[in-house]
């Protein structure tokens, strides 16, 4: 009985004792502690909750720790920019795992910081496209190879027609073949289906000279035609480009220059045809005013005034055939005036 209740009691003094240390709070002293712990290990989310934690009206006496509050901010700035720059170090030395261990380290102490989450997520996304790139050369690579193999095998089998040992090679030659060609033909698929044209254009020529098929010749100039257009869009949107520009700094000659050479290459170009045909209006309403102020200057006696607004006219507009007769007649008064003021 004696037994039973020593036992009883003890357990009872255990668990007061543990109950009573889950709600120890810490002074500002032991969190001071803590926080210089948790920073020489970069722990930066244990020190936010810590210090996003403190209720300075009831407890008061953390105000210092608080006060700490921009220099730890500062602090975990740095390290976040020193992860960035060690991982961008690792991957400019094609160290890509180091480098995406070097972010995941980070974020076991920073969960949610948006900077480095992104900076990851680039850094996986490079990975893959260079991955994505060297098993495309690779297989580039085993097709070229096994195409060059192919007269010798020819060669070879004309030769020993009746050798085991050759049939034997040559059997392993067309297999191999026969399945490079199916894994190039899914590399074009795989391609199509990211708009990745050039690829997908390699990859069935390459399966069509392994194994040929009317099949593959017609993706093949399908494909062709899909780069052609996207070359022509790309190639649009320069011009366009160029157009917006020279408008913008007043530049019509350049501008028309732009979609005069969008519409000879796709007439049927709507922005382009319509923008070129606003634009001519513009000149030519230009053009216009120019001749009408060439006139005022020349008949005011201000002969190369006015030979200078004719000139930047023909400019906008070279066949323009009165404003060549305007050119013509004022450079010859000009001229004549000219020797006029030598002779005196």
């Amino acid at each position: 009985m004696s037994n039973l209740f020593f036992r009883n009691t003890t357990l009872l003094i255990l668990c007061c004792s543990g109950f009573a240390c889950t709600f120890i709070k810490p002074t500002p002293d032991s969190l001071n502690e803590d926080i210089n712990h948790w920073l020489s290990n970069n722990q930066h989310d244990k020190i936010d909750y810590a210090i996003n934690n403190i209720d300075i009206k009831k407890t008061p006496e953390f105000k210092k720790i608080l006060n700490l509050k921009p220099s730890l901010k500062r602090k975990k700035s740095q390290y976040i920019e020193k992860v960035s720059k060690t991982a961008e170090k690792h991957k400019q030395n094609s160290n890509w795992q180091l480098a995406l261990n070097t972010y995941d380290d980070a974020l076991s102490k920073l969960n949610s910081n948006p900077r480095l989450i992104s900076e990851r997520n680039d850094l996986i996304k490079q990975r893959n496209i260079h991955v994505a790139n060297l098993r495309k050369e690779l297989l580039i690579n085993r097709a070229n190879a096994l195409i060059s193999y192919k007269k010798t095998y020819t060669a070879l089998e004309k030769l020993i027609p009746e050798d085991n040992s050759a049939q034997y090679d040559i059997s392993l030659y067309e297999d191999e073949k026969e399945n490079l060609a199916k894994d190039l033909q899914k590399c074009g698929e795989h391609a199509i289906q990211n708009n990745h044209y050039t690829i997908a254009r390699d990859c069935y020529v390459l399966s069509n000279q392994l194994m040929p098929s009317e099949t593959k010749l017609s993706f093949v100039d399908k494909i062709k035609n899909q780069l052609k257009d996207q070359e022509n869009k790309q190639r649009f949107k320069e011009l366009l480009s160029a157009y917006d520009s020279a408008y913008t700094k007043k530049d019509f000659k350049s501008a028309r220059t732009a979609l005069q050479t969008l519409t000879a290459i796709e007439p049927k170009h709507k922005k382009a045809t319509k923008l070129l045909n606003n634009l001519n209006k513009e000149i030519d309403e230009l053009v216009e005013a120019l001749i009408a102020t060439g006139k005022k200057q020349y008949s005011k006696k201000k002969i190369n005034q006015a030979l200078k607004t004719w000139q930047k006219a023909k400019k906008l507009n070279p066949d323009n055939k009165e404003l060549i007769q305007l050119i013509i007649r004022a450079e010859k008064v000009s001229k004549n005036l000219q020797k006029l003021e030598d002779n005196q």
